[in-house]
Formats: structure tokens, sequence, C-alpha cells
């Protein structure tokens, strides 16, 4: 009898927590009626219908560290909801001056970030500012505890890659956040920039304006072409052959105050230690090296009567550390693989959302602003939808920062993806996650919105590549066409397994 009376007992309280719900939904889509009627009789050109309103989850998706308690669902829902029609009706009464802009082309001008943030929760995975305002001899110390990724990224103006098959110029300068217009005009100069082959390196550098000004491009071991922009707009082109000589070497050595500096101290280059960041990011921290932990690189490098120029390519790398050892190791393709012949890369989504949706303002760097007449780059994309849409990550990564502009980009998220990207996305109407917090490809990030300065409900998405914001629709994404076909593997399993036996520690 107990046993009944306990199963009983369960079943009452699960029928009045079901009836809870039922009351909780039924008084959400009352509210969003009664509001939607009071809004529809204004003659407001910015309106918006709120048929199509979902209510805001109370728990993200695949997100074990934000959780609800179920008795609190009645006051979270109606809370919630209160909050987002609040946000719709401030938005509408701040853009009631811009008639010429109606809800279909939901975007906003004031988004580039630059504005101050009004809410913050921020974690530091950089720590660059604070460095620059420190004394010249306390820079150098914290310099040397550095990791080679935060070397890389100091330099904002100056970028390298290296080519992988399928590359053209304009994925290539799409690195730095040069549109398609640049690569277009050097080929149409210098038609042999259409043909670029893996394992060619490019360096090039930008001016304080953006521009590329700069760019160096190693054809092969014997020849060099250089760009260089001039006083009249255009490129000049200088072509070097070269009458120096590689060599292939083994670099082995423990780490002694950080790892940039212990490969500097066998003669690598920047450009070769960023080329080794960009390989290991996926698979290992280099902030988690410790002192002692070991280290061998399989390197070509040019010399010139036996001085290093500084060209070079890292063909592998092994680093021993915690008792575990991590490979990364260059096919042919120009790609990098662990030993099975796996990619290392992460694979990038397209769109930051369960369903593709009509994009309202796309990506523009030479936008201009419908009443002032200026230019008002639009770095990011503008995804029309219903508040409440989730958004999701495209990728694995970190949380970085969760901030509100009331003035701009409402409330945002940005995530880091290992070293080199970065997406981010604005006027959200609510945040699921956390600052510091790792998510998953697909996880639930957000709730989309209308909030900060906006013409309608929709969700800026900006994809930054070192810093600089790219078209999101055109960029080619990591992790992308990284499958080598049978024969290159089988290849490349002969090359793995040669590295692995000259890199042994």
């Amino acid at each position: 009898m107990q046993y009944i009376k306990l199963a009983r007992d369960r079943r009452k309280r699960k029928s009045r927590l079901k009836a809870l719900i039922f009351l909780s939904a039924v008084l959400s889509i009352f509210i969003g009626v009664i509001l939607s009627v009071k809004d529809n009789a204004k003659t407001d050109p910015l309106q918006f219908s709120h048929e199509n309103l979902e209510p805001p989850r109370t728990k993200p998706l695949n997100n074990p560290d934000i959780s609800l308690d179920k008795t609190e669902a009645f006051k979270d829902v109606t809370d919630e909801m209160a909050d987002i029609q609040k946000d719709d009706i401030s938005n509408q009464h701040r853009n009631e001056s811009n008639t010429e802009i109606t809800s279909n082309d939901a975007t906003s001008y004031d988004d580039d970030l630059q504005g101050k943030d009004d809410e913050v929760d921020q974690v530091d995975l950089d720590d660059y500012d604070e460095i620059e305002k420190l004394p010249e001899n306390a820079q150098n110390a914290i310099n040397d505890l550095l990791d080679v990724a935060d070397q890389a990224i100091r330099i904002k103006d100056q970028f390298s890659h290296t080519v992988v098959r399928g590359d053209t110029l304009k994925d290539v300068l799409e690195q730095s956040g040069l549109d398609n217009q640049i690569s277009k005009k050097l080929i149409a100069s210098y038609p042999e920039l259409k043909n670029l082959k893996a394992g060619q390196q490019f360096y090039w550098i930008l001016s304080k304006d953006g521009e590329l000004e700069y760019l160096n491009w190693l054809v092969s071991q014997k020849e060099e072409r250089i760009y260089e922009l001039t006083s009249a707009n255009k490129f000049k082109r200088e072509i070097l052959q070269k009458k120096t000589t590689w060599k292939k070497e083994v670099l082995k050595g423990q780490i002694t105050s950080s790892f940039a500096n212990s490969l500097k101290s066998q003669g690598l280059d920047t450009r070769q230690i960023s080329q080794l960041s960009n390989a290991l990011q996926w698979q290992i921290s280099i902030k988690k090296l410790q002192k002692g932990d070991k280290f061998a690189v399989l390197v070509s490098r040019e010399y010139l009567d036996s001085q290093l120029t500084g060209q070079g390519n890292v063909e592998a790398i092994h680093i021993s550390s915690g008792g575990k050892s991590y490979y990364a190791i260059q096919a042919n393709n120009g790609r990098y693989y662990n030993r099975q012949g796996e990619t290392l890369g992460k694979g990038f989504a397209r769109y930051p959302m369960q369903r593709q949706a009509r994009i309202s303002s796309p990506f523009n760097p030479a936008r201009r602003h419908p009443v002032t007449g200026r230019i008002r780059p639009h770095k990011g994309v503008d995804f029309s939808m219903p508040i409440g849409t989730p958004v999701i990550a495209p990728a694995d990564g970190i949380v970085e920062k969760i901030a509100y502009q009331a003035n701009g980009a409402g409330r945002y998220i940005m995530i880091r993806h290992g070293r080199e990207y970065q997406t981010v996305y604005m006027h959200l109407s609510r945040v699921l996650v956390k600052a510091g917090q790792q998510v998953k490809r697909g996880q639930r990030i957000a709730l989309s919105g209308n909030t900060g300065r906006s013409t309608g409900p929709h969700l800026h998405y900006e994809f930054h590549i070192n810093g600089r914001a790219v078209n999101p629709m055109t960029v080619k994404l990591p992790g992308t066409s990284t499958q080598m076909s049978s024969q290159e593997r089988k290849q490349f399993l002969v090359k793995s397994k040669d590295a692995e036996r000259k890199l042994k520690l």
C-alpha cells in the first residue's frame, strides 16, 4: 500500500507541474496578444508582428552549466516575456524618426563595437592592452611568458599564410580582412597570381588605412615575387631569381622561458613560429606548456652564404608535454594532420542558426548611412528572424565576452575559436552561456532579438580572422575540404613515419 501511495503522490505532483507549465504558456500568449493589439493601434512604420514570437527557452540545449528549477518556470517565463517586450518597444521608439526603413530591412548602423559597454562580462584571453601600459623593462619580462600565438597576434598589420590546395588569392588576402576587389585588381595586372600551388608562402603588410601596400610571394625555392603599391595607386612587380640553398634540418630543444623564445633560440623566424602555432592550435594550448617540456621540429630553411634569410617552411613538429606526445605533420596539400592522417582543423558551419534565414543586410565595407550619407562599414551579415530564434555556435570555442550596449550592439556575445578565429553575435534578446565557458559546434548560445539600436528583429553576425572582419557568407571556412584521397593518404603515411623517426625525443 505504501508503494501505491507514493506512486499516486508522484502522479499528483506531475499533474500539478503540467498544469503550471500550461498556465504559464497561456499567460504568455495572453500578454503577447494584448501588447500586439496596443502596438497595432499605432501608425509606426517600424512595427512588427508578435504572432511569430517564440517563448524563450528556460534551458539551453547541451549546456549542463545552466539550469533552472522547474518550480520557478512560471516566474522566469513571464519575466523574460516582459523584458523582451520592453526591449522591442524601446527600440521602436528610438527609431521612430527613421521612417524610410521597414522591419523587412532589419539592420543597424552602430554595431562596430566601438561604443561603450553598459554591461560586460569578459575573460581576458590576450592581455595585450594592459601589457602596453607597463614600463619597457616590465613589458620585456612579461613578453618572455607569452606564447607564440600572442606574439603573432600583437603584429596586427603584418600577415603570413602558407597556401593549401584550393586556395585562391582572395582566400589568402581575406585572412587580413581585404575584400575580393584587391585580389581582382592584382590578378588583372598579374595573371600568374591565379595559379597558386600548395606549400607556397605569402607575406604582406597593410597600411595604417587598412590597404594592401606590400605583398611577398615565395613562388619556389628559387623565385620570389614582390608586389608594392605605388603613389599612382597601382602595384609594381619585382621578380627575384634567388641564388640561395635550402637545407632540411631537425631542431630539438626544451622550453626554458616561453615556447616562442625557445623556438627563436633555435633560429626559427616569426613566420615559422606563427606557422607552427596555426598547426597546433586545435590540438594543444601553447599556454599550458611548461618549463622542461621537449620539442622537435623538422624545417626547411633558406641560406645565403651560410646565413639564414628568414624564409622557411615547417614540415612537422613533435611536442612532449605531461607524458603525452603531440604531432602536426604537413601533407603535400599544405595542410597539417596528426600521425594517422586525421585533420587538425575544426570544421565551421556557414550559418549560426539551425535553419537558413533571409539576409536583410549583407556584408559591405563601403555601406553608406541612409540619413548622414557617410560611409558606415557593415562588418557582418544581418539575418531577419523573429525574436527568440535560437542562435548556435558554428564551431567549438570559448565564450570570450558577453556585454550590452543600449545605443549600439544591444546584447552581444564574442566567441574565440582557436588562435585565429572569432565570431560575434549582436542584438540578442537572451544569452544562454557565460564568459569563459567552452561551447561545442551546434550548441545553443543565445536567442535572437531586437536590442540596442536596431530597426527590427534580426541577428547581426560577424566572422573575424586575425582580428579583421570578413564576409561570413563567402570566406573559406576552416576545416573544409581537408580530406585526402587514398593515394594522398598513402603518401602522407610514408612521410609521417619518416617524420616520427626523425623527431623522436
